[in-house]
């Protein structure tokens, strides 16, 4: 390739990078922001093509995860059509998955490239942005809806807490930055709590506790990163409970169903167990290929399983392991098992092989995959595909990057 056809191959890579960080900052507001910026990536991809870029050859993914996603997809798709249902609900279903590898593959090949500073900058700023009108909207002062479902506050909450703590435990030149670095951790621990949803105040308990173990920040960053903002969350916490009286019940509604844990374990799970015993029996019936990819919704209709509290047809299983099992069997729970794992070790080998601050990064990395491989006893990063499930697929694709050819690792400047 001669120099100027070189030259001109960097505008695919420059549109790729521009629909990466628009679908990274628009994800939690719904698919369409994400669908557009993976549109232009695509436009992009293509461009390469066309151009017959040498950016096509660079190997971007750990060979291992590359092998673990070809098996992933090769098997979902398999298992859908094994149990075809029609093409709108093969194509409806095989997405899932084939969009948690697409952002996973998409995040290591744009960090592999410039590494994780601007992704960095983006995330925090779409967090903050995030975090501001969703207690906006909890206080009541304007009206609008940011997200409207409990349970999808408390997952994103908990995702964007390890990489608050990140930003929040550095130390940086400008006494501004410092402030606003704390203040993120404040603002998401904020929303935590206003998710009301007990799962994800437990995970993020446990999230706080595995990034200080696995970052050791010191007393300077755990002072900053995390007393002071737990401090001022607490007191805006009961600012929230003076100013609205049903937020004090819903907090011991929710303190309730923890309390009854060693009683009736329909009301601790808050009705999941009695979803799981019916998915249990789908599980049965296909242990190892499972029903496909199909809505679950329509999955429990077909099987006529018995409806939940009388009436109630649940939409997800509620269980990202059951679903997993029930969507593909014990291969595709295995795959995606071996997946997240692979994540994890990657990311740990990072942490160990950075220097300085810069590791902080890596430790929220890990800190988020082990939380929702916790979280997904209650819960699935594949039903929260439509706000929130690129961003931890993002995370592991950090994980997953391999460096430029020529450097050590990924470079990580903030």
């Amino acid at each position: 390739m001669n120099e100027s056809l070189a030259k001109t191959a960097s505008w695919p890579m420059s549109l790729i990078a521009f629909g990466f960080y628009f679908s990274l900052f628009f994800d939690p507001w719904g698919p369409i922001p994400r669908y557009f910026g993976w549109l232009l990536c695509i436009i992009g991809i293509v461009g390469l093509f066309i151009l017959q870029s040498s950016e096509l050859r660079r190997p971007v993914l750990d060979p291992a995860v590359k092998i673990i996603i070809y098996i992933m997809i090769i098997w979902s798709v398999f298992t859908t059509l094994l149990n075809f249902y029609g093409w709108y609900h093969f194509g409806k279903g095989v997405s899932n998955p084939l969009e948690a590898v697409f952002g996973l593959w998409l995040t290591a090949s744009v960090v592999a490239k410039e590494g994780t500073g601007r992704f960095q900058k983006v995330w925090w700023a779409s967090s903050v942005l995030i975090f501001a009108a969703y207690i906006l909207q909890a206080g009541k002062v304007f009206d609008i809806t940011v997200i409207s479902n409990i349970n999808t506050v408390g997952l994103y909450a908990i995702v964007a807490l390890p990489m608050s703590l990140n930003f929040a435990v550095r130390r940086y030149d400008s006494r501004l930055l410092n402030v606003i670095s704390f203040l993120t951790v404040v603002l998401n621990l904020t929303v935590l709590f206003l998710s009301f949803s007990s799962g994800p105040w437990l995970v993020g308990g446990i999230e706080i506790l595995l990034f200080l173990i696995i970052a050791r920040p010191g007393k300077y960053g755990l002072f900053k990163g995390l007393l002071i903002p737990l401090l001022i969350t607490v007191l805006l916490a009961g600012l929230f409970a003076f100013n609205q009286p049903d937020y004090l019940g819903r907090f011991k509604r929710e303190i309730s169903q923890l309390l009854s844990f060693s009683g009736d374990l329909s009301e601790f799970t808050n009705r999941r167990w009695d979803i799981w015993e019916q998915t249990v029996h789908l599980i049965s019936e296909k242990p190892f290929t499972g029903w496909g990819w199909i809505r679950y919704q329509t999955l429990y209709l077909m099987n006529e399983l018995k409806p939940i509290s009388g009436s109630a047809i649940p939409l997800e299983p509620h269980n990202m392991y059951l679903q997993l099992l029930t969507y593909g069997g014990f291969p595709l729970l295995i795959v995606v098992m071996g997946l997240m794992l692979r994540c994890a070790w990657l990311a740990w080998r990072k942490l160990k092989g950075c220097k300085g601050e810069n590791k902080y990064l890596y430790a929220a990395v890990l800190t988020t995959i082990i939380a929702i491989m916790i979280y997904s006893m209650a819960g699935s990063i594949f039903a929260a595909r439509q706000k929130i499930g690129f961003l931890f697929w993002a995370l592991c694709g950090i994980a997953a990057a391999l460096p430029e050819r020529g450097k050590g690792s990924v470079q990580d400047d903030a």
